[in-house]
Parts: C-alpha cells; structure tokens; sequence
C-alpha cells in the first residue's frame, strides 16, 4: 500500500528537473510515489521524466495540455494513490528524510494537515521573513483559529504541508485553477478551515529555490501596479473561500487586517492614478462583505479603519494623504523597519 504521494507539477524545468527527481531517489526508506504531471512541457522536461520512469518504479508520469500550475497539481491529486499527498515543485527539493518524516508525523497525530519547514537553495539567499516562515513550532491545532489561519508559520505556500488523501477528497480540496499565480494562499485557507486537526513540526523538509529566471512569481514582481491588481483578485478568492465555509463573521477583522497587509500597505505607494485603481478595486472587495458601521465594530487599529474608510469611500486620496495613511499603516505593521528593506525584502503580497 502507497503510503505518501508526492505531487510533482512539471512544466519546461529542464535545469533542475534532474536535482529534484534526485532528492526523491535519495529518499530514506519510506512507501511513496511520485506523481509526475507533465503540463504540456516544450522543453526537454517529458524526455527527461520518461527517462527517470523508465529506471525508478516509484514514478508515475500524468500528461495532460498545458493548464497551468494549479490544474497540473489537481490533476496530480485526482491520480493519486497514497494514504497522504504532499507537493513538491519540480525545481525545488525534498530533504533525504522528508517522506519517511511525513508519514511518521500523520500517523503519530492522527491530523488530516502537516505543516512542516523548510530551507532555501541556495541557503545563503534568505531573508529574515523567509527564515520566520519556514520554521514552524511544535504546535497542535484541534480548531481554524486565527492563530493558525493567519500565523506567520503556516503561509504561504502550498508546498509546506501533507495532506490526508481521504479529507482532501470528502473535503472536495482543490487548486483554483482561475488563478495564474497565488493559488497557494486560498488553497491554504480552504485547507486550515477545514481540517478537524492541524499539526505543525519544526522538521526542515523542503528546499525551496527563491526566485529562478522565469518563475511565475519572479515574472509577476516586474509591475507593481500588475501584481498588486492580482493581490486584490487573491484577496477576492480567499474571501469567497471564508464565505463558503461560513467562517467570514469569526474571522473578520483579521481577514481585513490580511488584505491590508497584502494590498494597501504597497498600494498606497503607487502613483496616484495606479493608487486609486488598486485601493477602489479593494475597497469594493471590502465593502461587498461589511458595510461602514460594521468595519467600524470589528475593533481595528485606527490606522488600519482609515485606510479602510478611504478605500471603501472610492475617493481620490492627495499624495499627501497617501503618504500620511502610509506612514501610519506601516509603523502599526511593522514597527520601526526601514521601508525600503520592507519593499526589497520578501513579498508580503503573498504571506
């Protein structure tokens, strides 16, 4: 019996499908299979997994046309025969004892989730908000509280937690396939809201590859403009995920307070008309949910209801007026750090 699936979503990784495909060969002793779902390569990735499946029993290859990161990692799930899956991008690594370490921890805890850690490849390219996220406490969830929704060791990335195969069915768990990029975020909410248990481990288990040439979150990061419009369609889907699970009212003022974070903080330092756009777009995102008076019950710190309020009004804010809404935001969010390591920092957007 198969007791892990590991996901591996491949599309045009030619570089560094060889490492990954390695670090699995160099797994310890454990009962998994790594589903290899070539999304419509035009490189020489499908000669390549065809040469690994051909020597490792372990592989198991899925081709389809190419759908994207989200659609090769459900069709990945939906082929899966595991007792749990977990999610391995084809330029990243899994640690030697990742697999058996997985299993372990689900079987001992009795969790539909792990959530477990991770370093960066190469180790010497981190930041100190990369090294905060990827070290997890020991830590047992029994409920979706705003500790685990919202913590700072449990986003933003998809490819930091196993799966009980068995709840991600019954749950109906899948990738929104509508999403060109920050999928990971939504799939994560749906996820913690669901799950019945959630265990954390401070095990690194992942190498993660921070920013290659070419990745889909390097691409998104050339236009801040861009990428914040995408952070308000993220900050669109992860509420309709809260809506479906009937878990907006519990969860509302940190919700808020997460948008905030994700959009407003940078928004506010666009160019006038680019900062208009993304604060209306966010506003009605908002507003759609709560009205004035009930914003304004949630208890949010004054900068963060004024920001808000500005947003939700679809006025046209003064630079001025941006850069005081600014400057009082960020010192709530972030103390006394300099701006500019902020924005050269890790993308906030997505965590």
């Amino acid at each position: 019996m198969t007791r892990l699936s590991v996901i591996v979503p491949v599309y045009n990784v030619e570089d560094y499908l060889d490492e990954c495909l390695s670090s699995l060969a160099a797994q310890e002793p454990c009962d998994f299979e790594a589903v290899c779902v070539d999304d419509g390569s035009t490189d020489s990735s499908p000669e390549i997994l065809s040469k690994w499946a051909a020597q490792e029993p372990w592989i198991r290859l899925v081709t389809k046309p190419n759908g994207g990161l989200s659609s090769a990692r459900n069709a990945g799930m939906a082929a899966a025969q595991g007792d749990y899956v977990c999610f391995l991008d084809s330029d990243d690594l899994l640690a030697p004892q990742a697999c058996r370490r997985i299993v372990e921890a689900l079987d001992e805890s009795q969790a539909d989730v792990l959530v477990y850690g991770g370093t960066t490849v190469p180790p010497e390219v981190t930041t100190p908000w990369l090294e905060q996220t990827l070290s997890p406490r020991d830590l047992t969830f029994e409920a979706p509280g705003d500790e685990l929704l919202f913590g700072k060791d449990t986003r933003p990335f998809a490819w930091r937690v196993a799966l009980s195969r068995s709840f991600a069915r019954d749950a109906g768990i899948r990738f929104d396939e509508s999403m060109p990029y920050g999928e990971d975020q939504p799939f994560l909410f749906d996820v913690y809201l669901r799950s019945h248990r959630t265990r954390l481990v401070p095990d690194r288990l992942y190498g993660y590859r921070v920013m290659r040439s070419g990745s889909l979150m390097n691409d998104a990061r050339r236009d801040l403009h861009e990428m914040l419009l995408e952070h308000v369609r993220i900050a669109e889907a992860c509420a309709c995920v809260f809506e479906r699970a009937e878990a907006l009212g519990p969860h509302a003022r940190r919700l808020i307070e997460w948008m905030l974070e994700l959009v407003a903080n940078d928004a506010l330092l666009l160019p006038t008309k680019e900062s208009t756009d993304v604060m209306g777009q966010l506003g009605q995102v908002i507003a759609r949910r709560w009205d004035d008076r009930e914003v304004r019950r949630l208890g949010l710190h004054p900068s963060e209801l004024a920001v808000v309020e500005a947003a939700t009004s679809g006025m046209h804010m003064s630079a001025m007026r941006r850069t005081v809404l600014f400057s009082s935001l960020h010192r709530h969010l972030y103390g006394r750090k300099s701006t500019l390591l902020t924005l050269l920092g890790a993308n906030r957007g997505l965590r």
